[in-house]
Order: C-alpha cells, then sequence, then structure tokens
C-alpha cells in the first residue's frame, strides 16, 4: 500500500506570513504572561502572603501583557523587512 504525499500549498504572501507570526508570537507571550499573573496566587495559597492582587501586582501584569503586545509587533514588522529563504518578499 503506497501512500501519495499531499501536494505542497502555495507559500503565504509576506503580510499573510508576517500575521501568522506575529499572532503565534502573542499566544505564546500571553502564555507566558498567564503563568506570570499566575504565580503569586499559587504563592499565596501554599504561604499565606497576602502581596496577590495588589496595585504591584497588577503593574506587573500589566506590564507582562503590554511587553506581549510590544513582542509581536515586532514580529509583525521584522517578518515583512526580513523574507525567510523560500518565502515570497513583501
Amino acid at each position: 500500500m503506497t501512500s501519495t504525499p499531499a501536494p505542497a500549498s502555495a507559500p503565504l504572501s509576506a503580510k499573510a506570513d508576517a500575521v501568522n507570526r506575529a499572532a503565534r508570537t502573542f499566544v505564546q507571550g500571553l502564555l507566558t504572561d498567564v503563568a506570570i499573573a499566575a504565580l503569586p496566587v499559587v504563592f499565596d495559597a501554599v504561604s499565606g502572603w497576602d502581596g496577590a492582587f495588589t496595585r504591584d501586582y497588577w503593574t506587573v501584569v500589566g506590564v507582562s501583557v503590554l511587553k506581549t503586545v510590544g513582542v509581536a509587533t515586532v514580529s509583525y514588522f521584522m517578518r515583512l523587512r526580513s523574507t525567510p529563504p523560500g518565502q515570497p518578499a513583501a
């Protein structure tokens, strides 16, 4: 029994690829931000620390999310400027 390989799909346009990469970067960063937000809650449950959900806590979470938005934006523009091998230029 032989199987035929699936035909190769056409490469994405530079803009579509940039959006795809930026979205993946955003989701990955957001997962990291959720982990950062959850750590104080877990620490509070284990140790009795009362620092969770303070103004400082939300400042750290907010800065972390802003960092994620910034990194995703940079990812988008870097892909538009730098074409990977085998991908169409912008």
